[in-house]
């Protein structure tokens, strides 16, 4: 199968160098459709767009996060699969038909996410086991890396990484597209939960390879995508899961960024290094924002049991 049946959505914040590079890596797969969604970019990302790829369609609207970019696109193609990509990715040659002939051979399949790699050539994370209080606390920890192994042969999954993944079309009909008061975080973990619970499959495909700068346009704003990635897993939690998974994920996070504000002060304190100093003064202020959207979360009594 080749890339024909593809449409590419492509959802860019303020990344346009990311973008430019992205493009020059999905267009010579020849897709279907490639859609370019700009949330209210100001670094000219739209301009390059048009100016340097004028077959790429865009759509210009405003930021309102990652699943709103997504679901614009996605309203907007008629073909069988379609791949969302953070714009600073990079499929590998023949990344976008791998994984569409993979959908075509595994009906019952509706996300399949692709080996994701990282700079210097790490393997991230990519394909993962739904969230429980015993998954983030091993997360938090970063005892989570003690088991991560890298996969050589496709498989069934729980959920994978929403910075690079195909979805069948008919499975979003079906189930719905990303759940957009989310605004950023834990927006492909809902829609996997969401197709699990409909009968359809989520599977990861390492045959396929995409490269990820990975925060290209969050770095931009730390301690607002702190506090973002408290809430949303709040709201994952109150959503699908019952009261006591919700407490206790409460208790995990307060603990983990407790102990991240404490251990940044003493290094604070303890370096003399001026630009590590103020590397570290903004890293705690990202965990006191993060540690107050926690607070305001719990005043909410809208629990899923």
């Amino acid at each position: 199968m080749t890339a024909s049946q593809v449409a590419v959505v492509i959802v860019n914040h303020d990344t346009r160098q990311h973008l430019h590079h992205c493009l020059d890596a999905v267009t010579p797969e020849a897709p279907g459709q490639v859609i370019v969604v700009d949330t209210a970019s100001s670094d000219g990302s739209v301009d390059l767009v048009r100016r340097r790829f004028p077959a790429v369609r865009v759509i210009e609207m405003e930021n309102r996060g990652y699943g709103a970019g997504a679901n614009a696109g996605l309203r907007e193609i008629d073909l069988p699969y379609a791949v969302v990509l953070n714009a600073d990715t990079r499929p590998a040659p023949a990344a976008l038909a791998t994984l569409a002939a993979y959908l075509d051979d595994h009906p019952r399949a509706a996300v399949a996410g692709p080996l994701v790699v990282g700079l210097g050539g790490r393997t991230e994370a990519t394909a993962r086991r739904f969230p429980t209080p015993f998954e983030l606390l091993l997360q938090e920890t970063g005892l989570h890396r003690l088991r991560l192994r890298r996969a050589v042969a496709p498989r069934r999954v729980d959920w994978v990484l929403g910075a690079a993944l195909a979805l069948r079309t008919e499975a979003v009909k079906d189930a719905g597209a990303f759940d957009e008061s989310y605004v950023m975080y834990n927006e492909e973990v809902d829609l996997c939960l969401r197709m699990a619970k409909r009968g359809w499959e989520v599977h990861y495909v390492p045959t396929a390879a995409v490269a990820h700068v990975g925060g290209a346009s969050t770095s931009q704003q730390r301690s607002a995508m702190a506090a973002r990635y408290v809430k949303s897993t709040v709201a994952l939690y109150r959503r699908h899961y019952t009261t006591w998974q919700l407490a206790a994920t409460r208790a995990i996070l307060a603990t983990a960024l407790n102990a991240r504000k404490a251990r940044d002060r003493t290094r604070r304190v303890l370096t003399t290094d001026g630009e590590r100093r103020a590397e570290l003064r903004a890293q705690i202020h990202a965990w006191d924002a993060a540690r107050a959207a926690l607070r305001d979360a719990a005043s909410s009594t809208s629990v899923n049991t």
